[in-house]
């Protein structure tokens, strides 16, 4: 076995483990919402949550990663921009590794197939989120019907419109 798949099944195990802890929680509190800090205090109060020390190169990279993931900067045209795009790929081994760009010197077709990446993400994020609300609506207890709409684009150029506003009419 491949050490991804060994991480991918640790990482579901630990995520399932996760999941287990916040239902325990809300059970033991007979609660129906959560704030995490709070199931995180009961976690490791309880000793339900203790952790082994990470690999420091791991760790390291995930911090990385995190810190790239929120890098913005100005374009020429005053927008604020992602910094650094990456690129999932397989190396030759069949392992996955992530390659990073700055947009001001990534190549077009690292670029395009970030984009890409990210718009699939974006899709899969929508898919899940139609289901969700398709299953609250046919199981809901309030029968209500919530709907959502998935096309984005006013949202888009509701966004683009100025947030500020002269006080009065402009004067000749």
């Amino acid at each position: 076995m491949s050490l991804s798949k060994t991480r991918i099944r640790v990482s579901k195990s630990f995520q399932k483990r996760m999941q287990s802890l916040v239902h325990e929680y809300m059970k033991e509190n007979n609660v129906d919402t959560v704030e995490l800090e709070q199931v995180a205090e009961w976690a490791v109060e309880t000793g339900r949550y203790q952790r082994q020390p990470l690999n420091i190169v791991n760790q390291c990279k995930r911090e990385l990663s995190q810190a790239l993931r929120v890098e913005y900067m100005k374009d020429p045209q005053g927008r604020d921009v992602r910094r650094m795009h990456p690129v999932r790929i397989k190396d030759e081994g069949g392992e996955q590794m992530v390659l990073w760009a700055d947009i001001e010197y990534a190549k077009p077709n690292h670029m395009r197939i970030s984009f890409q990446q990210r718009r699939q993400g974006i899709l899969a994020d929508c898919r899940q989120h139609k289901t969700d609300v398709e299953s609250y609506n046919d199981n809901n207890r309030f029968k209500a019907s919530l709907l959502f709409d998935y096309d984005f684009n006013a949202d888009l150029q509701e966004l683009e419109l100025p947030t500020k506003y002269p006080d009065g009419p402009e004067e000749d």
